[in-house]
């Protein structure tokens, strides 16, 4: 044989793997859902079943038995007294049909005698269910015995007697107990009621839950969460009260701190100011204009000071395609003399802060243009986020350093030429941009050789 005759069976074998992998999954999420209201659902779905499975029990032991065994007494009851009587009084035959046709109009059961039949010329069916208990009852009349189910809900009872066979036509309302139906609507009924009432409250609370969840997410994102109302149970409204003061605090502690920063910048930029004024005045020298580069980077480095401890706070969060604003920004590096290229998987829409967003792409792509001779931008979604991917081939990150280079005023001096005017900010003020937008930032190998870095950001709800 060929291996050729095993891929059928190794690919069944692979598939049969693949859905129990799949099959323990979905069971795992069952047993243990993620959601709150799942959970909810299913601490109150537990117990009642387990009530419903100890009623059930309990009726069908006692109660729908105990009642089905004394119907079908009174059944064989009857029909046992009707066989002792033409079999111990040896009547004739017009005296047994005389005798049929009086019972049959007071026990509503059907009889009938057949003189000289015999019992093996009935046919046989095999009992089911509530016919065992009337076969229970009927042994009980020591006479030979056949039963059998017709097509019009009854049971056909055949007993044989010394002169021939009794026959008899029994309605199964007579020896089954229809209340078992009753009862079991009735408890699916209400089992169904209060599951949704409980539902509807259980519904009620998780709302007040997820409308705090989505109000802290986007107050993150810095959006307006003004209408925001605390409301649900006490704990849920304490927890609301609770998010409203962190707001107002960390609200008043930026506008605080912008203060601040605004009399700061004045303070500091008023001399370099003067200073520059004064050098202005300076015959030239190389002196002179040693200082006037200091004086420069000075106010770079001050600029950049206070745009990182700024935030850049103050701008609205609004629903933006990037498709076109990163377009555009492409469009300015490739004139400036950038090689860059731009690839779009698709149209993606975003809620958040566009100069922002475009400062923290700008500080990715500038800097794979200054240590790289070509970069890449994707633009994409993946597993419901935004997905912004930018190559190069240009000298990289070590792996060991990935991480340090987020961290403010870190500058790497072996990859990264410290005469280039960095002062180490343009990663950490990115960083901060996509992580107060909900997102994340990681580095990675470039496919091109250089670094990879992947931005992603939450889509905007359609």
């Amino acid at each position: 044989m060929t291996p050729e005759i095993f891929k059928p069976v190794l690919n069944f074998l692979k598939s049969l793997l693949e859905w129990g992998q799949y099959g323990l999954k979905g069971l795992k999420n069952i047993l243990m859902p993620q959601g709150l209201l799942h959970r909810f659902i299913l601490i109150i779905l537990i117990p009642m079943m387990m009530l419903q499975i100890a009623v059930l029990g309990f009726f069908f032991n006692r109660h729908w038995n105990t009642v089905s065994h004394r119907l079908s007494r009174d059944v064989v009851g009857e029909i046992g007294a009707v066989a002792s009587l033409i079999q111990e009084q040896n009547l004739s035959g017009t005296e047994v049909e005389a005798v049929i046709r009086a019972l049959n109009e007071r026990l509503f059961i059907n009889l009938y005698f057949e003189k000289g039949a015999k019992l093996s010329d009935i046919p046989k069916t095999t009992p089911r269910g509530t016919m065992k208990i009337l076969i229970g009852e009927l042994k009980e009349l020591k006479y030979p015995f056949s039963i059998h189910e017709t097509d019009r809900e009854e049971a056909a009872v055949s007993i044989q007697l010394n002169a021939g066979v009794l026959h008899s036509l029994i309605s199964k309302k007579r020896f089954f107990s229809s209340t078992v139906y009753v009862f079991l609507i009735w408890l699916l009924g209400f089992s169904v009621l209060l599951f949704w009432i409980a539902f509807l409250f259980m519904k009620n609370q998780v709302r007040s839950i997820e409308r705090l969840s989505r109000a802290a997410e986007a107050f993150g994102r810095g959006q307006a969460v003004e209408a925001f109302k605390p409301a649900g149970a006490q704990e849920v409204k304490q927890a609301g009260l609770s998010f409203i003061q962190m707001r107002n605090r960390i609200q008043r502690y930026l506008s605080e701190r912008t203060g601040m920063l605004s009399g700061v910048s004045h303070d500091l930029r008023t001399p370099l100011t003067r200073m520059k004024l004064q050098l202005s005045m300076l015959q030239p020298s190389e002196a002179v204009e040693d200082l006037k580069k200091d004086v420069a980077e000075m106010e770079h480095m001050l600029e950049a000071y206070l745009s990182f401890a700024r935030g850049e706070g103050k701008e609205a969060a609004e629903k933006i395609a990037l498709n076109p604003m990163l377009e555009e920004l492409v469009g300015k590096l490739q004139k400036s003399g950038q090689k860059i290229d731009f690839h779009q998987e698709c149209e993606v829409e975003c809620i958040c802060r566009p100069n922002e967003i475009l400062r923290a792409v700008t500080n990715i792509l500038t800097n794979a243009g200054r240590y790289a001779k070509k970069s890449q931008l994707k633009l994409g979604i993946f597993r419901h986020m935004a997905r912004l991917i930018i190559d190069d081939d240009g000298p990289g990150i070590p792996p060991k350093k990935r991480n340090d280079v987020f961290r403010a005023f870190y500058r790497l001096e072996e990859s990264r030429n410290a005469k280039t005017g960095g002062i180490g900010l343009g990663l950490t003020i990115t960083r901060d941009i996509i992580l107060a937008h909900g997102g994340d930032i990681d580095l990675g190998d470039s496919p091109m050789g250089g670094l990879r870095v992947t931005i992603r950001l939450p889509l905007a709800d359609k």
